[in-house]
């Protein structure tokens, strides 16, 4: 008995090898986008703290409109390690020029810059120049040569670059703004230069550099981040010890210091800016792609756990407990889930690393973090998972309630009833007669009708959603490239999902009536017309979802769109409504084309044969 009860293991899975392979596709989609998204945040969360740590980035910045080297040692009664400095600001042809200026070996100690490039004071440099570091050419910071002669407007001395760094505070290679025209940050100017003088030469100390023991205590646990609630818990009370100490100076109409936080800093707040609405988006399309995953995973089981009726009796009769039966198909949507799952890591490390690759097109990234993050792909393989098998047992113990003498007879069909057309008289008499035929098969059905047109409507709002929030980073000019990137990854695997969908529910609808259409070929009928009459079917059917899914697509747009603070439903270009439809009908074509050959390759004395 043994012996056969493991027979059976083999010749399931060589029989239902296509189911299995439905299975495996399904869960690589889902959960290879889902931890894809979410591997790609926390490794970017993880690489911007080990920025912040390695480069011991600056905390806080004390910047006033005079001397404040006096303040220093009281700063650090209170913890704080405070490095000196001068900030002067300028325009040159009404472009906005900075100069950071630091006491000698002051640069040493916080916000560590990272030498690009160096080389010695040239020799033929006008007497009494000073040497000077510059910021890193990017789109907006134009390029100099090292041993370039620079004057800075309102500074009567000569300069020389000697060295060329990145600042940690400076990250973003475009939109960086510096000065704004008015309160609301409209209109602002982009940066010219940013240069670097590590000097004894007397500036005024307007800017006080402090790290923060405590905030630099919290990164340094692995399962902290950046502006996490800890971070800011932190932050908001060694403010208040700063904002204490300069309360003079704060107050009035016309406060003459401002305590700055990295919230300030353009980098780091928009860098955390896009990890947040590049999560939001993986949040809320997780949802309905696991939704989707598991209604197509529920009609393969199910349709399974329908073929083997007879195997289910044997068993029965030979002894075997429901427990131990149930436990054979158990294992088949483990294994499939499992594999699934391995080859969703892989593909969400892959996605991962290419949206990981592409903000390098809007911040300077440290090279792919070896960090590894299994949060977002545990979370999504464990609910993929157990809905999985909670489905199978549900559809399984169904099964397990019936006689064996009932598994062996072969299921009756469903009772002829009229469908909604057919109580439309005037209607009903006007439609031709295979039409008829479809809309009784389509209508009559109700459980398959329904979960076919739930997946390819909610497919369908992925691709909708996916093509208009592209639609938004290109046309409209909201977004960035990397923004760019996450739609368009969103588009792919939403319209992989989309066909892989329409394929395994077609596929299932073709194996649930092979008797019926074998039955229709030993009536004469030809090749053209079995697949004519099982088309008619899956394109009325997958109609009803694409038409749905419009609609709910922009219910799941609206919410994006709300959480993204970006775009609307009416900024929408018109391509994006034809296109989303075309898509899912292309996915059902191609469908309905690769199918074919399994519709007229089919057994009639096997499928005519197959309940006896």
């Amino acid at each position: 008995m043994v012996k056969t009860y493991f027979k059976t293991f083999a010749r399931m899975f060589k029989r239902h090898a296509t189911r299995l392979i439905s299975v495996f596709l399904m869960v690589v989609l889902s959960v290879g986008f889902s931890a894809g998204i979410g591997m790609a945040t926390d490794k970017m969360k993880y690489a911007l703290g080990e920025i912040y740590k390695k480069e011991n980035v600056s905390d806080f910045i004390v910047r006033g409109d005079t001397d404040l080297s006096g303040k220093k040692e009281e700063l650090g009664k209170l913890g704080f390690e405070v490095v000196l400095g001068g900030f002067i600001e300028a325009e040159e042809d009404g472009v906005p020029v900075r100069l950071y200026t630091f006491p000698t070996g002051e640069t040493g100690k916080q916000n560590l810059f990272e030498t690009i490039d160096e080389a010695p004071m040239p020799e033929d440099a006008p007497i009494g120049s000073l040497p000077i570091a510059v910021e890193r050419a990017t789109e907006q910071l134009p390029e100099h040569a090292l041993g370039e002669e620079v004057s800075l407007p309102g500074i009567p001395l000569k300069f020389v670059i000697t060295k060329i760094v990145q600042n940690p505070l400076h990250l973003a290679v475009r939109d960086d703004p510096s000065v704004f025209e008015n309160e609301n940050g409209d209109g602002y100017k982009p940066l010219g230069d940013i240069f670097y003088l590590e000097s004894a030469f007397p500036f005024p100390c307007n800017n006080l550099y402090l790290s923060s023991p405590a905030l630099k205590a919290h990164l340094g646990d692995v399962a902290a981040t950046m502006f996490d609630a800890k971070y800011e818990q932190i932050l908001k009370t060694e403010k208040a010890k700063i904002e204490a100490l300069f309360a003079e100076e704060l107050s009035g109409e016309t406060p003459t210091t401002a305590v700055l936080t990295l919230h300030e800093n353009f980098t780091f707040e928009s860098y955390d800016a896009y990890m947040d609405k590049i999560e939001m988006i993986g949040y809320v399309l997780m949802v309905v792609f696991v939704l989707v995953t598991l209604l197509v995973v529920l009609s393969t089981m199910t349709r399974l756990l329908d073929e083997e009726r007879s195997q289910i009796a044997c068993l029965m009769t030979l002894g075997y407990s429901p427990a131990k039966i149930l436990t054979k198909y158990l294992l088949f949507a483990l294994v499939g889930t499992l594999i699934g799952a391995v080859g969703g890591y892989f593909a969400a490390m892959g996605l991962s690393y290419v949206i990981y690759v592409n903000f390098n097109w809007n911040f300077t990234m440290p090279p792919f973090p070896a960090h590894v993050s299994l949060a977002f792909f545990m979370i999504v393989a464990s609910v993929i998972l157990v809905a999985t098998l909670a489905a199978t047992v549900i559809a399984g113990m169904r099964k397990m309630r019936e006689r064996p003498a009932t598994l062996l007879r072969p299921k009756s069909p469903r009772p002829g009833k009229k469908v909604i057309f057919e109580r439309m008289p005037a209607l009903w008499r006007r439609i031709p007669f295979k039409m008829k035929s479809t809309l009784r098969n389509v209508l009559r059905f109700k459980t398959r009708f329904i979960m076919t047109v739930v997946s390819v409507m909610a497919s369908t709002a992925l691709v909708f959603a996916g093509l208009a929030v592209l639609d938004c980073c290109i046309f409209q000019d909201i977004g960035t490239f990397a923004m760019i990137v996450v739609a368009i990854v969103v588009l792919v695997f939403a319209a992989l999902l989309n066909a892989v969908v329409i394929y395994t529910l077609t596929n299932i609808n073709i194996s649930e009536r092979e008797r019926e259409l074998a039955t229709l070929m030993v009536l004469g009928y030809h090749d053209k017309e079995v697949t004519l009459y099982v088309y008619r079917e899956i394109y009325i059917t997958s109609a009803i979802g694409i038409l749905l899914g419009i609609p709910f697509g922009v219910v799941l747009l609206t919410f994006i769109f709300s959480l993204l603070s970006f775009g609307t439903i009416a900024g929408i270009n018109v391509y994006v409504w034809l296109v989303a439809p075309v898509m899912s009908l292309l996915f059902t074509f191609l469908a309905t084309l690769l199918l074919r050959r399994k519709i007229v390759k089919i057994d009639m004395n096997a499928s005519l044969k197959a309940m006896e």
